[in-house]
């Protein structure tokens, strides 16, 4: 399956285009691919699935002092045997393409990003595959519901145009929009959704490192299942200052009116009175922060506060926070985070976890858990041996469960040639969905999946 992760950029500082095939051929069996649940009517076990997949993906890319370019496309051939009520499709499958591109002048610089990804709903990424360059892990929001058979179809696009960059007067347009839909899905909890934000920013600039701002910001939320629309508008003026000891202070207050247009909708209209305090400042060995916001939507406000800090170690890097967030001026909860990366001579760490609110895929906020870790450790110059494991969990509330879902991949690597790698190791997936808000759901219930993959990948350099 091919995974859009990123474009990463070719050392190229003439500017001549890099072109690169990626070839994996990999075989693997599972049981219950759909994490269905014995004993269920709705979203019973399914049987073994055995497949044979090759991957291909073709990157064009090229770097400059000022410019950045990565094109991305790719896609899979699957064939293999399909227990009775799989929706798993075979023949060509998983179609992904992702662009990227960005440049910068002496007092402008632009960015833009816009990708597209089918892929097939029992083979969904695991957790730590959506941790960034910060080790910090972002979840799709829509990643409780990923359950039974099917495809997903993603869409994103984001544009980030600043320009005034230390003039007196300055301007930002950032847009972004996400589009999720799902096809021949078994189960009936995914959600069609398209997700939309812009936002601009003027800045006043009275003198070096003190500015005063102006944020104009708008975002639209459709879904497309139960056909509500639900829309959010804000204004905020503040300031951001930059103090003589490196440290930065931000400040907001504005207004936000959000509700729903539809009232096919359950989501509350929710306008008045916003804010955020930001201040950061950097250490000999890392940096410290502290944070307030309240942020209202369509869903409700958010009031969220916080402390950082992160340390260079010599061997890795650790990153902590710790804080309290409430919802619609419910009681506060914990929320917090962990980051841990560790270098050994022949072994890597890596630690994450994550407690937050976030959007989910309905548009409602919710407390979400999060907690990845890997761990690799060379054998000798050409093989190694890893571990990989995650947990996610989604608080139910009034109208949702509670849904808990972990990963483990365990196996063996084994680097053939300089340009051949050979990966063999086994799968475990579990999804536990309790009762909490929705006793009507079909994926209520514990599902396991077990399975054991081969691979065999190389890279081409085409020029």
């Amino acid at each position: 399956m091919v995974y859009m992760t990123g474009p990463t950029l070719a050392q190229d500082e003439g500017g001549g285009l890099r072109v690169s095939l990626g070839v994996q051929q990999s075989f693997g069996t599972s049981d219950n691919l759909s994490l269905g649940v014995p004993g269920s009517l709705a979203n019973p076990e399914e049987g073994r699935t055995t497949l044979s997949t090759t991957d291909l993906a073709l990157n064009v890319s090229s770097e400059t002092r000022t410019q950045k370019f990565n094109f991305l496309i790719g896609g899979a051939l699957r064939f293999g045997s399909i227990p009775s009520g799989s929706r798993v499709q075979t023949g060509f499958v998983d179609p992904a393409a992702a662009l990227h591109y960005s440049i910068e002048a002496a007092r402008a610089r632009l960015s833009l990003d816009a990708s597209y990804s089918e892929s097939a709903l029992s083979q969904s990424r695991p957790l730590w595959d959506f941790r960034d360059e910060d080790n910090v892990i972002t979840p799709p929001s829509d990643l409780a519901n990923l359950q039974g058979t099917g495809d997903r179809q993603a869409s994103n696009f984001s544009f980030d145009y600043e320009a005034g960059i230390d003039a007196p007067i300055g301007f930002r347009l950032q847009a972004t929009r996400d589009s999720v839909k799902y096809i021949n899905a078994t189960t009936a909890a995914p959600t069609d959704y398209d997700r939309a934000n812009v936002k601009l920013s003027t800045y006043f600039r009275f003198s070096p490192g003190t500015a005063g701002v102006i944020d104009l910001s708008a975002s639209r939320y459709n879904n497309n299942v139960v056909g509500t629309t639900e829309d959010s508008r804000s204004i905020g003026v503040g300031f951001d200052r930059e103090l003589a000891t490196g440290a930065m202070v931000s400040a907001r207050v504005g207004y936000t009116d959000g509700d729903p247009n539809n009232t096919g909708g359950t989501a509350q209209s929710s306008s008045g009175v916003t804010g955020s305090l930001n201040y950061s400042q950097p250490t000999p060995n890392g940096s410290f922060g502290a944070s307030y916001a309240l942020t209202r939507d369509a869903s409700g406000d958010v009031d969220t506060l916080s402390v950082q800090r992160s340390i260079i170690l010599p061997t890795g890097s650790l990153a902590f926070n710790v804080g309290a967030s409430s919802l619609q001026g419910g009681s506060p909860e914990l929320i917090g985070g962990l980051s841990w990366q560790h270098q050994m001579p022949t072994s890597t760490i890596s630690l994450s976890l994550d407690r937050r609110v976030q959007v989910d895929s309905n548009n409602d906020n919710v407390f979400v858990t999060s907690l990845a870790g890997q761990f690799r450790h060379q054998v000798n110059a050409q093989s190694s041996i890893f571990a990989n494991v995650s947990y996610f969990l989604t608080d139910g509330s009034s109208t949702s469960n509670d849904v808990a879902r972990t990963d483990l991949s365990m196996g063996y690597s084994y680097e053939l040639t300089s340009d051949w790698d050979l990966n063999a190791g086994v799968n475990l997936t579990t999804r536990d969905e309790t009762l909490v808000g929705s006793p009507l759901s079909p994926t209520l219930g514990k599902g396991t999946s077990n399975g054991v993959f081969v691979s065999l990948s190389r890279k081409f350099d085409l020029n």
